[in-house]
């Protein structure tokens, strides 16, 4: 419920990875939108349709995002937010640069195009595999403790409730008092 609360919300029509963080956002959702990278760097994108996953920034072919890979190519594209399907919705592909290519950029060029070369679009959405889970859906526990193992500490003040104490006495059990 809450992941339909927030696509209503900010999201819309467009695609997670197509939202930008904007002044005008609550601080709540440039939050996210400060750990969205980090967050889809714990998984890959399964491409179907190609309208999820972003051809540069994310992981859909091989094992680290194209940008990361190419970083000479990547530097030089023209639109770098370009989703899988609109890369691939002509032939030769719908991608310009804002040079030509030569030496080591046409080669790694021509490594991408011959890696998509047996890619077929589907109707369906694409799919998001979180790697940290062996399900491959996102779990809390999964995140904090690779969170934990790779050596960041979480304070245990986030887990103290701040808040009046006229909430806090309904909220936190130890905290009740019984009226005889």
């Amino acid at each position: 419920m809450w992941q339909e609360l927030l696509k209503n919300k900010y999201i819309k029509d467009k695609t997670l990875g197509s939202c930008v963080k904007k002044p005008t956002d609550s601080y709540f959702w440039k939050s996210l939108m400060n750990v969205k990278d980090t967050f889809t760097g714990f998984g890959s994108f399964k491409v179907k349709d190609g309208s999820q996953t972003r051809f540069w920034f994310d992981t859909w072919v091989g094992n680290k995002p194209l940008k990361d890979r190419f970083p000479a190519l990547f530097n030089i594209v023209r639109r770098k937010q370009d989703s899988v399907a609109q890369v691939l919705s002509s032939s030769p592909l719908n991608i310009s640069f804002r040079r030509n290519l030569l030496g080591a950029n046409l080669r790694d060029w021509q490594r991408i195009v011959n890696s998509l070369r047996d890619l077929n679009l589907h109707e369906e959405r694409d799919i998001f595999v979180w790697a940290l889970h062996l399900s491959g859906s996102f779990s809390v526990k999964s995140m904090y403790a690779t969170l934990i193992n790779n050596g960041i500490t979480v304070s245990q003040d986030i887990w103290q409730i701040k808040v009046p104490t006229k909430i806090n006495f309904f909220v936190v059990p130890e905290k009740r008092c019984v009226i005889n």
